[in-house]
């Protein structure tokens, strides 16, 4: 019997013990599942380096990482929460074409390159990848380097190379042709933002989590200028002038540097409750001209884009509101927004006597009268991410349009963080935290002929 009660007891035990065991493997999967949707580690590694409190207004959601799955290509109703009234027009809305998969991670940032033939990409799982959108519509290269995510991708001006920005601290020049890396450029923070300038093949900019706006030239690295902001800068434009830099940062300001001057010229707050900002886009003025665009829009964690007319004469003028969207998610998520704007895509099917885009064939008075009496065809869309799996299609044609939700495109899965417009054609790139690129566009007789 004391024998029978021995070996009870210890069954007791070692139940017990397994209990404890399980519930210990449930808590730690669960941790792993939390390590794995942050960054925080980054946060306190920052934290401690430069001996403040900050918080990083992106969250970064990773999903499972690897490195060394290169590329493949395989051909819910709700409402939206700003009373826009989704519109589908038959043939002139968009629909997924085909899609890309290959990376290991959230994708997070997407570009077309300027001849419009391939597109860039960069991930969570640390690498950049080049797919080529017209003849074999697969992945081209797989460039290795970065040591943690990376945070923006930008191509030079002729499509040759490419630039990343990562959260390794670094901005790394790639060679389009050989897919080689060239050169690395180390950054005061988490890169946040980069573009190459748009009058200078040489000249790039940067933005980081550690307020620093660097303006490099790949030529002489030693001697690039810095400037330092408020608030961590999340998104940078740089004019066509080469010469005017416009940031959006977390402590919510639109603020225009003067390259030359060495300082801000400008400093304007988006909205009064200072949310941050993660986004600047500006309007592209269609294949070959290179005026400066006059409308931008602006992606906040209050969950709007607002639209400002920049005016005659940018980035002189001041900023005037004139759209505000809603419909998307934003709050707390690096959501990036793009801009189409051509004659091959029409929204409205009205037809006019004068073509808006010639000004010769019509005097002053006869402009007036058309913008007056006469609704503008919406040649100029904008296309968003969202903190949902949906990417969100507006009409801002102008400032006597709408600002109607157009189209929300479904597809993605998870989170869509960016998006971009190919630089001529109406044919959208979308890209997600489930991993994967797709490829959205009207039907054939979506587009305007002759």
């Amino acid at each position: 019997m004391a024998a029978l009660s021995s070996n009870l007891d210890n069954t007791d035990k070692l139940v017990k013990e397994n209990k404890a065991l399980k519930h210990k493997v449930d808590t730690l999967e669960k941790e792993i599942m939390l390590l794995k949707k942050s960054i925080y580690d980054l946060s306190v590694k920052f934290s401690s380096s430069s001996n403040q409190r900050v918080i990083s207004p992106f969250v970064i959601d990773s999903g499972d990482v690897s490195q060394d799955n290169c590329g493949e290509i395989n051909l819910e109703n709700s409402t939206s929460g700003n009373n826009a009234h989704e519109i589908h027009r038959e043939g002139r809305t968009f629909h997924p074409k085909f899609e890309f998969k290959g990376h290991g991670g959230a994708v997070y940032a997407i570009q077309f390159s300027p001849c419009g033939k391939m597109i860039a990409s960069g991930s969570f799982d640390k690498t950049v990848r080049l797919w080529d959108t017209i003849l074999l519509q697969k992945e081209q290269a797989c460039l290795k380097g970065h040591n943690l995510n990376v945070s923006d991708v930008c191509w030079s001006n002729d499509s040759t190379s490419i630039l990343s920005g990562s959260y390794d601290q670094t901005c790394k020049l790639w060679e389009i042709e050989t897919s080689r890396y060239i050169h690395s450029f180390e950054c005061e923070g988490f890169v946040q933002c980069i573009m190459f300038n748009p009058a200078d093949n040489n000249v790039f900019a940067s933005g980081t989590s550690r307020k620093i706006l660097t303006i490099m030239d790949i030529r002489k690295p030693d001697n690039a200028l810095k400037f330092k902001n408020d608030g961590m800068i999340n998104s940078l434009y740089i004019c066509r002038d080469g010469q005017n830099i416009i940031t959006g940062d977390s402590n919510g300001y639109l603020k225009t540097w003067d390259i030359r001057a060495g300082s801000a010229l400008q400093s304007f707050l988006n909205e009064s409750t200072k949310k941050p900002i993660s986004c600047v886009a500006v309007s592209k003025r269609g294949h070959g001209n290179d005026e400066e665009p006059r409308y931008m829009a602006v992606n906040s964690y209050d969950n709007v884009i607002r639209i400002y007319d920049r005016g005659i004469e940018p980035p002189k003028t001041q900023l005037k509101l004139i759209h505000i969207l809603k419909g998307y998610k934003n709050k707390g998520w690096p959501i990036k927004s793009s801009y189409f704007f051509g004659k091959d895509y029409q929204y409205s099917t009205q037809r006019l006597t004068y073509d808006i885009y010639d000004d010769s064939q019509m005097d002053s008075a006869d402009h007036v009268v058309y913008e007056k009496d006469k609704p503008l065809e919406a040649s100029l869309l904008l296309a968003t991410g969202s903190a949902d799996p949906y990417a969100y299609l507006y009409n801002v044609g102008g400032p006597e349009e709408t600002g109607e939700l157009i189209q929300r495109l479904e597809g993605h899965t998870d989170f869509v963080y960016a998006v971009d417009f190919h630089p001529f054609e109406p044919i959208l790139a979308s890209c997600s935290a489930d991993c994967i690129i797709k490829i959205w566009a009207p039907n054939a007789k979506g587009k305007k002929k002759g």
